[in-house]
């Protein structure tokens, strides 16, 4: 994943680039709070940001806890991912990089249509704050929750690479929830511009399955994770794609819930529910 503030950073040039200048519409789907919201998702970049410092210096197992692992001891629907021939998992978790890169930018798409063109800085805004909140999401929970990869149990691995830090940050993927949060995020948009879709949106989001399947499924041929921790990675993923924007929306109805990120001594989230 170290390449994914260059790429966000680079789609939104690109989007600007699309969209041209930014104008002002009173008819906005989503209300952003600019001056709140701008400096919010700034510290969660950075809280994030020495989030996955931590986690990538977290202490492998010892070597004979290595050695005492035992494949049999996994659930059956995940023990695939550790009994498999490692031979090319350098060459999947490089694809599955790229899959995750390419999807990254994929929004950009987004500039391309007029109705949501107009509001293209705030969405770039929004974009922003979903993916910052989904990278406090997968740091705390991966600071909490200990899980040694599937490379760990591999005996053809050499061992200093199974007792090496950072292996145990297998639950749940990073890749396939940034992937999902991405994919997810643009249908959201899209549908969300163009009500008259119906339930032909339901395609979009069904569209926005395949970006972090196909990630996933080679983090676990790269032997990085477990069917589940995949799975899982793209529920929450898809979860903050879809709920972040929603959110945000202009045309509630008389019970509002918001999402406003914050910083401070600590950097997270919070959630208002009120009534007009």
């Amino acid at each position: 994943m170290k390449y994914i503030w260059l790429l966000i950073i680079g789609m939104s040039v690109g989007t600007n680039l699309i969209c041209g200048q930014s104008l002002k519409s009173d008819s906005s789907v989503y209300k952003i709070n600019r001056k709140l919201e701008i400096p919010s998702t700034v510290g969660l970049f950075v809280g994030s940001y020495f989030g996955f410092g931590h986690l990538t210096s977290k202490d492998g197992l010892k070597e004979e806890e290595v050695l005492a692992l035992n494949t049999k001891n996994i659930w059956a629907f995940d023990r695939v991912a550790a009994e498999q021939d490692p031979i090319d998992r350098l060459k999947f978790h490089d694809i599955s990089d790229w899959g995750l890169n390419v999807t990254l930018g994929l929004p950009v798409l987004l500039g391309l249509d007029k109705k949501i063109r107009k509001d293209w800085f705030d969405l770039m805004i929004l974009y922003f704050e979903t993916h910052g909140i989904n990278n406090i999401v997968y740091v705390g929970n991966a600071s909490v929750f200990n899980r040694a990869r599937p490379l760990v149990y591999n005996n053809q691995i050499p061992l200093s690479e199974r007792t090496a830090g950072g292996t145990q940050n297998s639950f749940f993927s990073g890749h396939t929830s940034t992937t999902a949060s991405a994919s997810f995020f643009m249908a959201k948009v899209y549908s969300d511009y163009h009500p008259e879709l119906g339930a032909k949106k339901y395609w979009l989001f069904t569209a926005a399955l395949i970006p972090p399947s196909i990630v996933g499924y080679y983090r676990v041929k790269a032997m990085k994770h477990f069917p589940t921790d995949v799975i899982t990675g793209t529920v929450v993923g898809a979860a903050m794609g879809i709920l972040i924007p929603h959110l945000h929306k202009t045309r509630d109805s008389k019970a509002k819930l918001q999402v406003q990120p914050y910083t401070g001594h600590y950097t997270g989230f919070t959630l208002k529910y009120s009534f007009d």
